[in-house]
């Protein structure tokens, strides 16, 4: 700072000021730049043991992802959000258990369970279903350096995987969430790894530009009931694991929610007037997102798109 110092003394007092402030205004930016280029903050990434050899992975950016442990590799179920999170996530995985991720099953192709896999730093077995891979080609399109996120294996309704003795079973029960969710049922711990077929404590997402559907959920969640009975937790992407009991209370609430809407429409409100009087006023100048549930049940009655 002496030089500066001399520098500043040398000048008339209306330039040293200006200098002044442009030195603290260049100082601020890069120390802006510098906080930007850090990693969203997020809590740490850590495993929960749910049952035999399944964990629930917690924490960094994006939704839970969960691991099937093996004897000479694992299973990873989603991806999270960004690269960090996802090398962070291998990091602990490995430092737990030893041993590395063999292959990667995706859920569905939402960002927060996908994004991730811009990570990978070697190559790897990526399954899904044949419409999650659809609806991320564009995005590999508008950037090839993504190439490496894409599945390298799809299925179309189901199918069965042995995993190091696991028998795991892929199902796609139609459109609902989006168009290509993946129900993953391990029948020996009695549980089903679901993405984001589940929601509690908020209404359910249903990407409509992804071809989801509220009929299509409603009908995926009675699905998952009664395709395997004797499955009593249920893993989702953005809740704590759940029971039958839960599953079938969600049920009976979109069903309450379908039934409210349609005696709305029925007694002539418009939209607004139905967002209103179910709770959905939205604040002046304010978007949302994405479609709520009431306006997509609306028109999915009204047979609109």
């Amino acid at each position: 700072m002496k030089k500066q110092t001399a520098l500043f003394s040398c000048l008339p007092g209306k330039h040293k000021n200006y200098l002044a402030i442009c030195v603290f205004v260049s100082l601020i930016s890069a120390l802006c730049s510098s906080l930007l280029a850090q990693p969203a903050s997020s809590s740490p990434v850590t495993l929960e043991k749910i049952k035999d050899n399944i964990y629930l992975i917690k924490g960094g950016a994006g939704a839970n992802c969960y691991l099937i442990a093996g004897k000479k590799s694992h299973l990873l179920v989603d991806a999270k959000m960004n690269d960090h999170s996802f090398q962070e996530m291998l990091s602990q995985i490995k430092k737990i258990t030893g041993q590395p991720v063999g292959l990667i099953i995706l859920t569905h192709s939402d960002g927060d369970h996908v994004n991730g896999l811009a990570g990978l730093n070697e190559e790897m077995k990526i399954l899904a279903h044949q419409k999650t891979y659809e609806e991320m080609l564009p995005l590999v399109e508008r950037s090839p350096e993504l190439k490496k996120i894409l599945p390298t294996e799809t299925y179309q309704k189901s199918k069965v995987l042995i995993f190091e003795g696991n028998k795991l079973e892929l199902r796609n029960f139609g459109p609902a969430h989006t168009s290509g969710d993946t129900v993953i049922f391990v029948p020996d711990s009695r549980l089903a790894i679901v993405g984001d077929l589940m929601f509690f404590g908020r209404d359910p997402l249903i990407h409509k530009h992804k071809n989801g559907s509220f009929y299509g959920y409603v009908k995926t969640l009675q699905e998952l009931l009664a395709y395997k009975p004797e499955i009593e937790i249920f893993l989702s992407g953005h809740a704590e694991p759940a029971s039958r009991q839960q599953v079938a209370e969600l049920i009976d609430y979109l069903r309450q929610k379908e039934k409210q809407v349609k005696e709305l429409i029925d007694q002539g409100k418009t939209l607004e007037e139905i967002k209103s009087l179910l709770g959905e006023k939205t604040a002046t100048g304010s978007t949302r997102r994405w479609p709520s549930l009431v306006e997509i049940i609306y028109q999915e009655i009204k047979g609109k798109n």
